[in-house]
């Protein structure tokens, strides 16, 4: 009986999870095919699905069938728009975290000058760009000197050792917009191997389209939903760890499974359910089943037995 506790448990905690995805069967213009897939992302002229295997499908918006594309056009559909435009977080090497909705590629040159006294950056005064790029300029000289430059002091003396001389290094990587709509360019190598690989995934097919805008701007487009697609996962991760340490609370008694019966409030949300749900006592059961299930009222409410 153990297992059947568990595997409700495992069904309650999963219910209550927070999740963006919206898996469906997706048929394209003829009618011909299908294909069972989770919206990642949309503009006027492609689709991006994640298949059930993980990878991603990119269909032009012209093959969808009409069903499909007025989907797009529902509150599922705007809920999916409005979670690709949402911050994701990264996390760099360092250890620490970034927060900013990745948005294209790019390649930066950066000339680096010591010019009566002061220090410039591409010809702006060091001391007057922002704060990011204060601090993130050192970690930049430190990768390709293959220097120790911890701090501001020891950029300083960098520059100081150029004599005068300008340097330049040039550095490959991700846009990143952050909170206000601010633009930051990230080296690749500044993220943790993970999150680099995800975003790199793409990086030769927009180098090889560096003539061709259209063909960039599809290439950001597809950056966009893999790196969507690539916390996505993440998150779907967080929250088999989060069902594992719920499973260890509940072995050890510090709540309880509750069953609980909801009634419809009107016809058309619904047939009567019955769901079980983790709380400590039943007002927070009743209170996740309502949050659950929006439309229904509470009916009886049982404790589930435990049996190990």
């Amino acid at each position: 009986m153990k297992q059947v506790i568990t595997v409700a448990l495992i069904a309650a905690v999963a219910a209550i999870a927070t999740t963006s995805a919206w898996g469906r069967t997706w048929t394209d213009s003829t009618g011909n095919y299908q294909v069972e897939a989770e919206l990642i992302a949309f503009n006027d002229e492609q689709v991006v699905l994640k298949r059930t295997d993980g990878h991603l499908l990119v269909v032009p918006l012209s093959r969808i069938s009409k069903e499909d594309q007025e989907y797009l056009q529902s509150k599922e559909g705007d809920q999916a728009r409005k979670a690709a435009d949402a911050a994701q977080t990264w996390t760099l090497a360092s250890g620490m975290k970034v927060v900013g909705k990745v948005v294209d590629y790019a390649r930066r040159d950066v000339t680096i000058q010591r010019r009566r006294g002061k220090i410039y950056v591409n010809d702006r005064l060091f001391d007057n760009l922002p704060d990011l790029y204060q601090k993130a300029l050192p970690r930049i000289v430190a990768h390709f000197e293959k220097a120790e430059i911890p701090d501001r002091a020891a950029f300083e003396a960098w520059v100081l050792s150029l004599r005068g001389q300008p340097r330049t290094f040039t550095f490959e990587g991700v846009v990143l917009e952050v909170e206000g709509g601010d633009e930051y360019t990230v080296p690749f190598f500044f993220f943790a191997d993970a999150d680099r690989k995800s975003l790199q995934a793409g990086w030769e097919r927009w180098l090889a389209a560096e003539k061709d805008r259209a063909k960039q701007e599809q290439e950001a487009f597809l950056l966009q939903s893999q790196a969507q697609a690539y916390q996505q996962d993440r998150m779907a991760d967080r929250e088999i760890a989060m069902m594992q340490l719920q499973l260890q609370a509940y072995q050890a008694g510090l709540f309880d499974l509750w069953e609980v019966r909801l009634i419809p409030q009107r016809p058309a949300a619904g047939p009567p359910l019955w769901v079980v749900v983790p709380g400590r006592d039943s007002r927070s059961a009743v209170a996740q089943a309502l949050q659950m299930n929006p439309g229904y009222a509470a009916g009886p409410v049982s404790r589930v037995t435990r049996r190990f």
